[in-house]
């Protein structure tokens, strides 16, 4: 058995980590922002100098990385510590590409967080959209040489990837389905597993127990997003999508989550800011959620089960049931339980009122059916 098992959602919106330690037997929880960013020694050294003496904060919220290649050093900073260097997600490029140095920051941060030697094993399960899906060889072989030697916060560390998985985003929950109701129950019906992501959207279809067919869109939740910047002044990304996934269809001026996107201070032009705001966020919500029922309509063939999953998919909850009044649909409400209840000793670090703690539980389920899946497999192989 490793002495390190983690399941890795690198999600364009929160990276989600569900880990493991040998020695304690059950399984952890981490979260780090999305955001990373390359940048020179140099500038590592200096932040490092501008905040001597003062309290460090947890690996995982100063995380970064550095790799020698062909003699020369690579540091990337990653998650919250490149908030601050005011980095972005990297939406344009290709999740397994930046997904190799998050998933070094995630290791090198339980490391430290759990005081692990310099060198330990590694078993790993993670998760890519369909439409990367084929990138999974090399995703493995890079992640293999990286986690070979590499240093985080400075820090050298030697991990061997003992056993690795990667498999579609929603497939973790397809998998959870066949253990609930038996594999005979699972080759009989032909079920679709929806993935409303911040990047994109995927469909799984599985027929006779097999995965016969995947399609992935750039359909993504950040696509609403950012037809409201477009509509609006001075808005952010990052607080926009936390503020209109706070809002839910409560979109209205009296909406707190509404209210403090507003940058004007000058009273008479605060409540036409604010109708604004409003106009264009239900507007993109509108044109958002027709472009997804679309692509649905003329991709989705006729199933038994519909299983629906990712933050976009809670958001747009009624749109949805509405849509699939006629079909069965499975939202893991079983499985978030278990989420809850596996991590319910970390609600001060992850949740802050009952809404975050419902929200972040739901999209935390296919990485946590992909991690007991995984984990029940390692057992039964020892």
């Amino acid at each position: 058995m490793s002495n390190l098992i983690v399941s890795f959602d690198p999600g364009a919106s929160l990276t989600k980590i569900v880990y493991e330690l040998a020695t304690e037997g059950k399984p952890c929880l981490m979260t780090m922002e999305p955001e990373m960013l390359k940048l020179p020694q140099s500038s590592i050294n200096a932040y490092m100098s501008s905040r001597k003496g003062l309290e460090s904060p947890k690996p995982v919220d100063e995380a970064w990385v550095s790799c020698t290649v062909d003699g020369d050093t690579q540091c990337t900073v990653v998650g919250f510590l490149a908030r601050q260097f005011s980095a972005s997600a990297r939406l344009d490029k290709l999740k397994y590409e930046t997904s190799i140095d998050k998933a070094l920051a995630v290791i090198g941060a339980i490391a430290q967080h759990n005081k692990l030697p310099n060198r330990f094993s590694l078993s790993l399960t993670s998760l890519l959209p369909y439409g990367e899906y084929q990138n999974r060889q090399a995703f493995a072989e890079q992640l293999q040489v990286a986690l070979k030697d590499f240093k985080f916060r400075g820090q050298r560390l030697r991990v061997k990837l003992e056993r690795f998985e990667c498999l579609p985003e929603g497939a973790g929950l397809a998998m959870i389905r066949q253990r609930q109701n038996g594999k005979e129950w699972f080759n009989a019906q032909t079920i679709a597993v929806l993935m409303f992501g911040h990047r994109n959207t995927s469909l799984l279809l599985f027929e006779r127990g097999k995965m016969t067919a995947g399609y992935t869109n750039g359909l993504g939740f950040h696509q609403m997003v950012k037809r409201v910047i477009e509509r609006t002044s001075g808005q952010d990304a990052t607080a926009l999508t936390a503020a209109i996934y706070a809002a839910g269809s409560d979109i209205t001026v009296d909406n707190q989550a509404i209210r403090a996107l507003v940058k004007s201070r000058d009273a008479k032009n605060i409540d036409y800011e604010l109708q604004m705001i409003v106009n264009a966020i239900a507007t993109a919500k509108t044109e958002y959620w027709s472009r997804l029922y679309d692509w649905l309509e003329s991709t989705l063939p006729a199933v038994n089960e519909v299983i629906l999953s990712g933050g976009a998919a809670l958001y747009l909850e009624q749109e949805l049931q509405e849509c699939f009044e006629e079909i069965p649909t499975y939202w893991g409400t079983d499985l978030q339980q278990q989420v809850q209840a596996a991590f319910k000793n970390a609600s001060n670090d992850y949740y802050h009122s009952f809404q975050e703690q419902e929200a972040l539980s739901f999209r935390l389920i296919d990485a946590f059916g992909l991690f007991m899946r995984f984990r029940a497999q390692m057992e039964k192989v020892a």
